[in-house]
């Protein structure tokens, strides 16, 4: 085939074919001119790269088709060298290229032969060298749609964004979200009640994303594993405009293993697998395996994990069952096929809010207030106090318990609150968590997504996809919290790509589509009423019949839940996004989208504040933009700006939108986005990484129709060094604040808080609950105040030490070693004068031994025993802390196939 006046590209089909070929454009491939411009390539599919390079360059290059199939190439700018430029398209392919005698390039693997024919005429081979082993997948060059919704490396990515592979998941022994601040700056995420569900980005809550669909929230329902990601992507910020409207702060998104081999997207071409078995500390049980089964031009994948095990904390004993399969192929005439489905199903992994009655003495040495309250009997002898048995010792005021006191409605502390046996101190320990036996959070997830492309000759593609998200829910916690949740999302969503040129100045890459999303959500929960009593339970003595509260029940036994919101809501959307390049370096990335939402919820709970049994509903549209432009410079830089102002529904713990929100009126919540940045490709390509400014606000809404915004600046940097074929280091670093907007006297957070903030010897008043209704009835909180929760800074380095391939015994080895350290300053809550949790840093180490088939894998967390605390999310930051881990070893042993 032919591409502009010289350049030519060959496919073959047989090497005699090849001979022929090179034969019948030997003197054209003499005569190509030399390249002094420079050469400009973006992110495509491989063979369309290539084309592109032999148009610009007028080399011949001649490519087995079957090769090509599949693959992706990095992009290439201020390059002028062609053979430089072809290197860099071929990074991560495992294929390398020859010239021959009549200067023709001809593309192969790099453990290939030439074939007969070839190595006649040959004149000399050629090998990549520019580019160092990249055994992490550390530099990130491949491109990705899933950050901007166009096929775009991070380097070319506008945005702070990280993208952690699979080999990197499990050097550094990540095993949920929580982990991933190990590696990826602005990721800090605090206890929400012991699971790591959202990951928090940038002081924010973050969404969670499969195959850019967005999955619904995740506030400690279950854990999010990181096992079956073939990578997942962390971008900070809103969302592309085609991805629906998110929240301002950031996303992750997780794309699943799949039958393509590796980050060059090849299909398999043999069975593969794997099988792993992993034990270690606190009676971990856990065993994975996946296959993949080559199909036609595509394949089957399949991933199963299953974990049974203990833990460092009492009474938590998590087991999980993580099942995942997936197909691709590409199905001829330019179309293909995905498919997905995980199914989750976890338990043991129940909400605990760590530590209560905490003091700085309880923080710095241990030091824990003992003692119970025994003016509250469990009566009847069924080892839980009900609500009446509550009510017979300190009442009852419109159906609202008084074992909790509001400060603004005249709170104030009873005798009955005050410990009264066994009333002392002594020394906690971690694992002494509030937590029971009786206590559950059992869920069950199942996730698909399935997409038909077809991508014509010239690179236009159209697809459409379809999403659907389901979860339940069903938790009990002692201290008087249940819910039951289920919720299912569907998405539907049709994309058309297309490229568009005015010369060879102006071009741009665009997507322009529609979408539908519907979600349904039943949250049934037991908190409004006012029987929960954190403080109550003496942890160094443990669960007893008068610090557990059971939730009512009526004749029939069914829970009487004080709300039972029924939810639904659906949105049609259209959405446009274009990369347009302007003189081959600077680029303007926009994106524009509109969704129109129909929401209702009706309120059927015992204790509902506002509209009870009455479906509420109540339309409306919201305009999403942004805009970003960044320059590609000649030597490695490339400086952007980007500003953003997305619109996203606020919703409730199940996805769902509440009566109080939509009787507000703030059902869709503004924010906005300002970023500078610039992106770094060094060295030869060899030292990759980014650094960003953000100043962010976003407005929030809770269920009652309070509003609290928060508004946000910081750093963020990130890098990733290849120093050598064996050695390599990634380091990032995170300074940031958040802040509450001042919500004004009166206004605000719910929050419950220590008894000396109502003035209460802390041994008077651990027996009962103390809490502001709104936060700003503080008059120190209600000019805003900074979010503690959040560090100021975090910091991490970790290198990664890999030999090369060596024989001993006769056998195949390989071997690698990875440590290093995060830093995290002090956190804390957020009142004056609070209690303040110490800055820590957690060092990891693993390392691997591959054997045949076989590899024994180790790591060690929290290598130095250091003593941490994690503060905990949302109306318990005041009351309750998180102890951290401590030393934790685990080893694998896995066999490949």
């Amino acid at each position: 085939m032919s591409n502009g006046h010289t350049g030519r590209r060959v496919r073959l089909l047989s090497t005699a074919l090849a001979a022929a070929l090179l034969a019948a454009t030997g003197a054209a491939a003499q005569d190509a001119p030399a390249v002094n411009a420079e050469i400009r390539i973006a992110a495509q599919p491989l063979d369309s790269a290539i084309d592109a390079l032999a148009s610009q360059t007028g080399l011949v290059i001649v490519a087995p088709g079957p090769l090509l199939d599949g693959l992706r190439s990095a992009s290439v700018s201020g390059v002028s060298e062609p053979f430089e430029a072809l290197g860099i398209l071929l990074r991560g392919t495992n294929l390398g290229y020859r010239v021959t005698a009549d200067g023709a390039v001809v593309i192969e693997p790099l453990t290939a032969q030439p074939s007969r024919e070839i190595r006649e005429n040959e004149v000399e081979a050629i090998q990549v060298t520019g580019t160092r082993v990249d055994p992490l997948n550390q530099l990130q060059t491949e491109a990705t749609d899933s950050l901007t919704g166009l096929s775009r490396s991070l380097l070319e990515t506008p945005r702070s964004a990280s993208r952690v592979s699979e080999i990197t998941i499990d050097r550094f022994g990540m095993e949920d979200v929580d982990d991933l601040l190990a590696a990826v700056p602005g990721t800090f995420t605090a206890s929400f009640f012991g699971v790591p569900g959202n990951l928090n980005v940038r002081g924010t809550l973050a969404d969670t994303y499969f195959q850019g669909f967005k999955r619904i929230e995740n506030r400690g329902n279950f854990s999010s594993n990181l096992s079956a990601a073939a990578y997942v992507e962390v971008l900070r910020g809103p969302s592309s405009p085609i991805y629906g409207p998110g929240k301002v702060g950031g996303l992750l998104n997780f794309i699943p293993r799949t039958a393509r081999d590796g980050v060059d997207g090849r299909y398999v071409d043999a069975v593969t697998g794997s099988v792993t078995v992993s034990g270690g500390s606190h009676d971990r049980r856990v065993v994975s395996g996946e296959v993949a089964i080559p199909a036609g031009q595509g394949g089957f994948h399949l991933f199963g994990e299953f974990e049974d095990s203990g833990s460092y904390y009492n009474f938590i004993e998590p087991e999980h069952t993580n099942i995942q399969a997936t197909y691709v192929s590409d199905l001829g005439r330019n179309w293909s096929v995905e498919l997905n489905a995980m199914y989750f199903d976890e338990s043991g992994q129940i909400q605990t809010p760590g530590w209560n009655r905490v003091t700085q003495a309880l923080i710095d040495d241990g030091t824990y207030i003992t003692g119970r309250d025994t003016d509250l009997q469990d009566i009847d002898g069924d080892g839980y106090l009900s609500y009446s048995e509550i009510d017979a010792a300190v009442g009852a005021s419109w159906g609202l318990s008084n074992l909790r006191q509001i400060k603004e409605f005249g709170g104030a502390n009873r005798p009955e609150f005050a410990l009264d046996t066994g009333v002392g101190t002594t020394t906690l320990d971690g694992s002494h968590i509030f937590a029971d036996p009786g206590d559950y959070n059992d869920s069950e997830t199942l996730t698909g997504y399935a997409s038909l492309a077809h991508e014509a000759d010239n690179g236009n593609r159209f697809a459409v996809e379809i999403f659907r998200d389901h979860i339940e829910n069903q938790r009990y916690n002692s201290f008087g919290f249940g819910a039951d949740y289920d919720a299912t999302a569907i998405e539907l969503r049709g994309s058309y790509s297309f490229h568009t040129g005015m010369g060879e100045n102006v071009r741009a890459d665009s997507v322009v589509g529609a979408a539908y999303r519907t979600h349904e959500a039943q949250q049934y929960e037991s908190f409004l009423s006012g029987y929960i009593a954190l403080d109550r339970r003496d942890l160094s003595q443990g669960p007893t019949a008068t610090d557990r509260i059971a939730l009512p029940r009526d004749a029939s036994g069914e829970i009487i839940w004080d709300s039972r919101h029924d939810m639904e809501w659906n949105s049609q959307a259209v959405f446009a996004v274009s990369d347009i390049t302007l003189f081959q370096r600077l680029s303007v990335l926009a994106g524009l989208r509109y969704d129109h939402f129909d929401v209702e919820a009706i309120n059927t709970g015992a204790t509902v504040f506002g509209t009870a049994n009455t479906l509420v509903s109540d339309s409306d549209g919201a305009t999403t933009w942004s805009l970003s432009v960044r320059y590609e410079t000649p030597f490695g830089l490339t400086p952007y700006i980007t500003y953003a102002e997305p619109r996203a529904l606020e919703s409730t713990q199940t996805g769902g939108v509440s009566v109080g929100t939509i009787e507000s009126g703030l059902y869709i919540s503004p924010s906005e986005l300002r970023e500078v940045g610039v992106k770094f490709s060094l060295l030869d390509g060899n030292l990759f990484g980014g650094l960003a400014y953000y100043e962010q606000h976003r407005r929030q809404a809770d269920m009652f129709g309070n509003i609290d915004g928060t508004t946000a600046e910081g750093f963020e940097a990130e890098v990733h060094w290849l120093a050598t074929d064996n050695l390599a280091f990634i380091g990032s670093a995170t300074i940031q604040q958040t802040r509450v907007d001042a919500p004004g006297a009166g206004n605000g957070e719910y929050l419950q808080v220590r008894p000396d903030l109502f003035g209460v010897d802390p041994v008077a008043g651990y027996g009962g609950t103390f809490a502001f209704n709104n936060a700003g009835y503080f008059a120190d909180l209600a000019d805003g105040y900074e979010l503690n929760t959040i560090p100021e800074t975090v910091l991490s380095l970790f290198g990664t030490y890999t030999t090369d391939p060596f024989s001993y015994g006769g056998h195949d080895m390989l071997a690698g070693i990875t440590a290093g350290a995060t830093y995290v300053s002090e956190t804390g809550g957020i009142m004056t004068g609070d209690i303040e949790l110490p800055a820590y840093t957690l060092a990891r180490m693993s390392g691997f031994l591959e054997v045949g088939a076989f590899t024994v894998s180790a790591n060690i967390d929290n290598l130095f025993d250091e003593r941490y605390f994690t503060p905990s999310a949302e109306v318990y930051k005041e009351v309750a802390v998180m102890p951290g881990l401590p030393r934790i070893f685990r080893i694998n042993l896995s066999y490949d196939f």
